[in-house]
């Protein structure tokens, strides 16, 4: 009997000019919750297929329960007990749970091609009840929350005797409820049995379930320790290949004009009576449990959707923002929470994506000068220190932090004097999160007045000149100076407040 369930030795992956993997280890035992980390484009993506047969690599040896074992294609990997679920649930929306659940490999009545639904309804059902699902099997993908869509996924793991898990990245779009839920059902599978590899750039989630940790970084592997035995600074190091002595490196930035100034701001149902100032070279921090309507503030100032009551003045002048191209038109520039489907079309170079919002500018009698747009795109993907071979690379080709840098660069192609950026470092590396950090303060330092939206306490205490913390649609303390602890953001963003509901709710 081996003593792991999975082991990868000496796993070498080339694609064309690029190395993947080189040389990875991995060793996973029976029960196990082993926690993989490294910054975005460290080669866990690439780790994962090797694993679920999507890719097959090109030195190393795999063996599966002390078995040398070669994993063809997904099929394989299926039979052996190995699923993952993905950040990004990939389902059919339109589709039933079970439906979900049972695609490829349905149960089929022997000598015939007639489905059993009432069996799959009846194992579905058996499945949720327990993973503490309170949802019928028959409802649609498409009505589930993220968090109940990976409930789903799980159930579709068990579906096919899974033992060997992989979860990527499964918290990152999860409130912290919902994330707790997600660990008691990893902590639940893993006491049955099962082996979990958890993926993630969260320090909390790695602490809460695992008791090993294996570190890539540059798509090699690094080193493996007992959750106890490496400090946060050694892991971080390890991660990144250097220390990160200053994470949040704000400068310091001279305070100008009044940029912005929102009075009794409210849209019936979801916001209320918000009213706070932007100053040029500030950064804003806006912050509360998530739902207190911090993004749909955000989008009312970027004209994405409207407000019913209340003023918003731009350098002391009255606006009424009629659209997301007549906020940029007045200086009012935003960055998505959900970078993939709002902020960036992924099958579009680098340099469209930057220069996207500037094609007026570049653009002679209909036709767009390509020269001219590429030197832009080439200035601005420098200016934010993307990290690509070529400008002309797909979008979705780029790790999760150089997305956001794109994202980034796109706002400076406009003429802008407010940057709105809806929790910037979501779903990104530490060292990547520094980067980031670095180019707001730069833009604060520049002139530029910014508001950001961020659930992370760290962050926006490391990065704010002030504070406004929400609850339930409402502003409930405006912090700055001393004022500024993690106590004080917790007790406002916990203080009881209602706002009017919408008519016929």
């Amino acid at each position: 009997m081996s003593e792991y369930v999975l082991e990868l030795k000496g796993i070498t992956k080339t694609f064309p000019g690029v190395k993947a993997l080189d040389q990875v280890h991995f060793q996973l035992k029976p029960g196990e919750i082993h926690a993989l980390m490294g910054e975005n484009g460290a080669g866990k993506s690439t780790f994962i297929k090797i694993i679920t047969g999507v890719h097959r690599p090109n030195e190393g040896e795999i063996y599966v329960n002390g078995q040398l074992t070669e994993i063809k294609n997904p099929k394989d990997a299926q039979k052996l007990g190995i699923a993952a679920i993905y950040q990004h649930v990939t389902c059919f929306p339109d589709l039933s749970v079970t439906e979900n659940i049972f695609m490829g490999h349905e149960k089929i009545a022997k000598g015939t091609n007639r489905i059993l639904w009432g069996q799959m309804h009846a194992e579905a059902q058996k499945l949720l009840t327990e993973l503490g699902a309170n949802f019928d099997p028959k409802t649609k993908m498409g009505a589930l929350s993220v968090a109940q869509q990976q409930i789903v996924e799980i159930a579709k793991a068990l579906s096919m005797d899974a033992r060997i898990i992989i979860m990527d990245e499964p918290t990152a779009a999860l409130t912290a409820r919902e994330s707790e839920e997600l660990y008691k059902i990893a902590e639940q599978l893993r006491d049955k049995g099962a082996s979990i590899i958890f993926i993630s750039h969260r320090f909390e989630d790695m602490y809460r379930l695992a008791s090993k940790v294996t570190v890539f970084r540059d798509s090699k592997y690094i080193g493996s320790w007992g959750i106890h035995d490496i400090s946060n600074e050694d892991l971080i190091v390890a991660m990144v290949g250097r220390e990160i002595t200053q994470l949040f490196p704000k400068k310091e930035a001279k305070l100008g004009e009044e940029l912005l100034r929102l009075e009794g701001l409210g849209k019936t149902g979801f916001f209320a009576d918000v009213s706070f100032t932007l100053r040029r070279g500030e950064i804003l921090g806006l912050t509360g449990l998530v739902g207190a309507g911090r993004t749909e503030v955000c989008q009312a100032l970027f004209g994405i959707t409207s407000y019913d009551k209340g003023r918003v003045l731009l350098k002391g002048q009255e606006i009424r923002v009629k659209s997301p191209l007549h906020a940029m038109e007045l200086g009012i520039g935003y960055l998505p929470e959900d970078r993939q489907k709002q902020g960036l079309v992924l099958e579009w170079g680098i340099d469209r994506n930057i220069t996207l919002s500037a094609l007026d500018k570049l653009s002679n009698k209909g036709w767009i000068q390509e020269k001219k747009e590429s030197e832009l795109a080439k200035t601005l993907a420098e200016k934010v220190h993307v990290k690509a071979r070529s400008i002309f690379d797909l979008a979705s080709s780029l790790s999760g932090g150089n997305q956001q840098k794109v994202v980034v660069a796109k706002l400076l192609t406009a003429d802008l004097d407010i940057i709105i950026l809806d929790e910037p470092t979501k779903g990104v590396d530490v060292g990547a999160k520094s980067a980031i950090y670095e180019i707001i303060s730069e833009l604060a330092a520049q002139g530029y007045g910014i508001i950001m939206v961020s659930s992370e306490m760290p962050e926006v205490i490391g990065m704010s000149d002030r504070i406004v913390v929400m609850r339930e649609g409402r502003v409930t303390a405006t912090l700055d100076g001393a004022n500024v602890t993690q106590e004080a953001i917790l007790e406002a963003s916990m203080v009881n407040s209602a706002i009017p509901a919408a008519s016929g709710s």
